[in-house]
């Protein structure tokens, strides 16, 4: 496979929120000259318009005298796979972007990003539980709860998308903070821009990932750190202990 160039570069990053998907985002759309519009949230609407495709037609399958028997799904998504490829194209006015779309929705939906861009380069960021939800909360004003399931359902999905989508580079926000040179190389690498590697290590070393969090960035963050309450603390025990362990993140 021939070498891309920045005419021809595409860049997905997904996340959980306040995982450094914003400083990665704009890393790249700086330093390697591609276009972006902040946030995407282009896939996830086809991702469910596929879904309710499949489930509306397939309630007729069984039914000879309807017309929508005759629906072929694998037309349908070639047809929805073009549309999307000229609505990028157009909004775009190229075939380089970067696009930044985070939560688990987006995720989840990474194979079929490639089914519909096979050259695309796939990136997701991850964070400590207990940094996200801290921010999280600081940021959005969301219920404990809530935030807590945000992340994990971020981080499942993460997990799965190992498995199905091995080509996709997961970076830590902590390294990006603590070891700029190692993650700028992996996503140069990644994007099979090596030259570019020393000016994206300058720009996470100038750029500050997350301005709302103020513990010692050297460190991640423990429960014994926060300033949560003893109810609060369980919960999170009982909706990320589980992940936080798996990604071997310290409690």
């Amino acid at each position: 496979m021939a070498d891309e160039t920045p005419n021809t570069l595409k860049v997905f990053i997904f996340g959980p929120a306040r995982s450094g998907t914003s400083i990665t985002y704009y890393a790249i759309g700086n330093v390697f000259g591609l276009p972006g519009r902040g946030e995407g949230h282009v896939f996830p609407i086809f991702q469910r318009l596929q879904h309710q495709y499949y489930l509306y037609a397939k309630s007729f399958q069984e039914n000879k005298g309807t017309l929508a028997r005759e629906l072929n799904p694998r037309d349908f998504k070639v047809h929805m796979q073009d549309y999307i490829r000229i609505f990028y194209r157009k909004a775009y006015k190229g075939d380089a972007f970067v696009d930044k779309t985070p939560g688990a929705e987006a995720i989840n939906g990474a194979n079929f990003i490639l089914e519909v861009y096979p050259d695309a380069r796939l990136i997701v960021t991850r964070r400590t539980g207990i940094e996200v939800v801290q921010s999280f909360r600081l940021k959005f004003a969301a219920e404990f709860e809530d935030a807590c399931r945000a992340w994990t359902n971020c981080m499942g999905a993460t997990l799965r998308m190992r498995e199905r989508c091995p080509q996709m580079l997961e970076i830590d926000q902590f390294d990006l903070t603590n070891a700029p040179e190692e993650v700028a190389a992996r996503l140069c690498n990644h994007l099979r821009r090596p030259e570019k590697t020393a000016e994206l290590a300058r720009y996470f070393a100038e750029q500050r990932t997350d301005k709302s969090s103020e513990h010692d960035w050297r460190h991640r963050l423990t429960l014994a750190g926060t300033s949560w309450s003893d109810e609060e603390k369980e919960l999170f025990r009982k909706h990320c202990g589980a992940t936080m362990q798996t990604f071997g993140y310290p409690m």
